[in-house]
C-alpha cells in the first residue's frame, strides 16, 4: 500500500522569554507550518506559554503551563498549524524564564509530496 510522504527543509524559530507580554514576529516573510513547540522553563516555578498564529490558537487548549525547572512540548492544534507570508506569529510568555522557546517549522503544506512504496 503506496503511502504519501514529503520532503522539505527544516528550519526553527528560537526565542527567550525576558519577561511577560507578547513576542511578535510581524509578517515572516515566508509561508511555512508549525510541527512541534518546546519550551524550557528555567526557573523554580510554573510558567505558562501561549502561541498565535494569525491570530489564531496553535497551543491546544490555550496557554501551556510549562513546570519548574522543565522542558515540554507542546501539544498543537491541528486545524491551523498553516502560517501564511502576510499573518503574524505571536508568542506569548507570563514572565521571564523560558529560555529557549522554539518553534520548529517545514514548508507549506509540509514540503515537496513524495510516494513511498
Amino acid at each position: 500500500m503506496p503511502v504519501t510522504a514529503n520532503l522539505s527543509s527544516t528550519f526553527s524559530i528560537t526565542c527567550t522569554a525576558t519577561g511577560g507580554g507578547a513576542s511578535t514576529v510581524t509578517m515572516p516573510g515566508r509561508a511555512f507550518k508549525i510541527v512541534a513547540i518546546t519550551a524550557n522553563n528555567t526557573t523554580g516555578g510554573a510558567l505558562t506559554l501561549d502561541v498565535l498564529a494569525g491570530g489564531q490558537q496553535v497551543s491546544r487548549g490555550g496557554a501551556v503551563s510549562i513546570a519548574a525547572n522543565a522542558c515540554e512540548l507542546v501539544e498543537l492544534v491541528s486545524a491551523d498549524l498553516e502560517v501564511a507570508v502576510t499573518e503574524t506569529l505571536s508568542i506569548n510568555p507570563n514572565g521571564a524564564g523560558l529560555d529557549p522557546i522554539c518553534i520548529y517549522c517545514v514548508a507549506t503544506l509540509g514540503g515537496a509530496p513524495l510516494v513511498v512504496t
